[in-house]
């Protein structure tokens, strides 16, 4: 009995102290808010961004932060946290819309192209669990699959057609959830996408100061990285213009 005493008071001491770390967080978010309806909106921003860094990094709290770089008249970083919430959710229309609107201020803005219908299917499927929900999804069907294989073995006569069944399907199981977790684990960790944060930024034909400049990018349009060297990034638009650029005018999503 005093054990069990023990352990309920360990665990309201628990949610005591996660409801009080909880409450500053909230309180900054309150902040930015206000900030925000007072027209603040760097300060708003700033906030916002404090909540992400510390791990809170929910679609709408990036689009709050967009939200408040867009009126602040800095693009570059609004486009960046509507696609940092789209990461988050492909799907997510608040942020899908800003970022429509905010595209129209960027000088030379160049359209992604659609994703075709799969592409979308797979996307909608990909984002049903976090990379770490589907591991752990294989890893029970895995189990499941074990233990049916087990149960085969050790008791053949006991329905063998029905855990046969049983087995294919906990495979084939297994063998999408690990695909998903994988696929996902690559989606998340790979940062080959960048939004350029400078006014003007000149594309070079190679990496290098000397080179010849080839055309030029302006705030908040996205390329693609595909090649690096220690100070040079080669970039991809979606029309398929190719470029050399300073890495440090890049803030990778």
């Amino acid at each position: 009995m005093k054990s069990i005493l023990t352990g309920i008071c360990c665990c309201l001491l628990l949610c005591n102290s996660l409801l009080a770390a909880e409450i500053p967080q909230q309180q900054l978010f309150s902040k930015a808010n206000d900030l925000f309806r007072q027209k603040q909106y760097s300060d708003a921003a700033g906030i916002y961004q404090q909540l992400i860094d510390e791990g809170y990094n929910q679609p709408e709290l990036y689009v709050n932060a967009g939200n408040a770089w867009y009126k602040a008249n800095r693009t570059g970083l609004a486009i960046y946290n509507y696609e940092k919430a789209l990461i988050k959710d492909p799907f997510y229309k608040p942020a899908t819309h800003n970022l429509s609107v905010a595209n129209q201020r960027v000088e030379g803005y160049v359209n992604d192209i659609p994703l075709l219908f799969f592409q979308q299917w797979w996307l909608q499927i990909q984002h049903l669990y976090n990379p770490n929900g589907w591991a752990l999804g294989s890893i029970l069907f895995l189990w499941l699959l074990v233990t049916g294989i087990i149960a085969m073995l050790l008791r053949p006569s006991f329905k063998p057609a029905l855990i046969k069944w049983a087995n294919v399907v906990t495979g084939v199981l297994f063998l999408c959830f690990i695909s998903m977790a994988v696929s996902a684990f690559m989606n998340s960790s790979v940062h080959d996408t960048g939004i350029i944060m400078s006014s003007a930024v000149k594309v070079k034909a190679a990496p290098d100061l000397g080179s010849k400049d080839i055309f030029e990018l302006h705030e908040g349009v996205k390329v693609q990285v595909t090649d690096a060297t220690q100070e040079y990034c080669k970039i991809v638009l979606p029309d398929g213009k190719t470029g050399w650029m300073a890495c440090t005018e890049i803030k990778r999503l």
